[in-house]
């Protein structure tokens, strides 16, 4: 039966440091606390009065040392500040001081330009001729073109019945495997219409010009106006595991579910070298 509330399950990481504490006394009660932020404000406290009385600030004028301790607070409170994915503010400062840097914040893309910097945000080794995809951290994966089943125009009973088979997808799904969607927009996609276009003129008996002229026309027309002007949702499955055997097995619970029902996946295409190309290629391209 498909839940009323979902939300994000604790971290498996989750440490002592992240059980949280409500602090109370004398008719005051804070919200909860994790034990992590407490003992960063108090480590944090202690080491401003170290600062102020320990080092040469202790012969400062009474309003440097004010401006310092206000500073200093506001400081503790933006790092000590717990984000919605459970970790300090303070983790994110080597990131910022990597990104202060302006050739980290612009990545060129030039055939003639240093690929390091790009294969650094991709991690992307190889995508081989059957679409097998190979990281730089030694895990394997594949791309599929996906349909799914989900609307805001379905019934009640049929939105709990998706869920639900989403929710028993993703327990079959090994831990060694992970499964990661991605939504593009993207040209109509027409080679079914250019392979029936192609179909139609092998099958002409008569060798009109202006039939060839006509077919030519709507091949220009499909290849340059639909498939160039009109733009849809493409929505991806990447199957990412450990190793091939992994991989092995996730695909087989990808293609039963495509198999056994249409709740989850109506349609799903297995991509091969040029397709998971032209997928990425979606993804990172900077397009106006």
């Amino acid at each position: 039966m498909a839940k009323s509330i979902y939300k994000i399950p604790s971290s498996l990481d989750r440490s002592f440091l992240d059980h949280e504490i409500a602090l109370s006394g004398g008719g005051w009660q804070m919200r909860p606390l994790p034990l992590k932020v407490i003992l960063f404000w108090a480590g944090s406290i202690m080491a401003m009065f170290w600062v102020l009385t320990s080092t040469f600030l202790k012969d400062a004028d009474f309003w440097l040392l004010f401006l310092i301790v206000i500073w200093w607070f506001l400081a503790t409170a933006f790092l000590g500040k717990y984000s919605k994915t459970k970790e300090l503010k303070l983790k994110s400062v080597p990131a910022l001081i990597n990104y202060v840097s302006p050739s980290s914040r612009k990545v060129v893309t030039r055939t003639s330009a240093d690929p390091s910097h790009f294969y650094s945000i991709v991690g992307i080794d190889e995508v081989d001729e059957s679409g097998l995809i190979t990281w730089a951290d030694g895990t394997v994966g594949r791309a599929y073109l996906v349909v799914g089943a989900a609307s805001v125009l379905v019934f009640a009973q049929d939105k709990i019945a998706i869920l639900d088979r989403v929710d028993a997808f993703y327990r079959k799904i090994d831990t060694t495997a992970e499964a990661i969607w991605l939504t593009t927009k993207e040209p109509q996609r027409v080679y079914r219409q250019l392979a029936n276009l192609e179909r139609r003129n092998q099958r002409l008996r008569v060798q009109d010009p202006e039939l060839f002229e006509l077919m030519e026309e709507q091949h220009a027309i499909l290849t340059k106006y639909v498939g160039g002007s009109f733009t849809s949702i493409h929505q991806y499955l990447v199957l990412k595991a450990d190793n091939l055997e992994a991989l092995r097995r996730a695909h087989t619970v990808v293609r039963a579910e495509a198999e056994e029902s249409s709740l989850m996946i109506k349609q799903l295409t297995q991509l091969e070298q040029e397709d998971t190309n032209e997928m990425f290629r979606a993804v990172y391209t900077l397009t106006s």
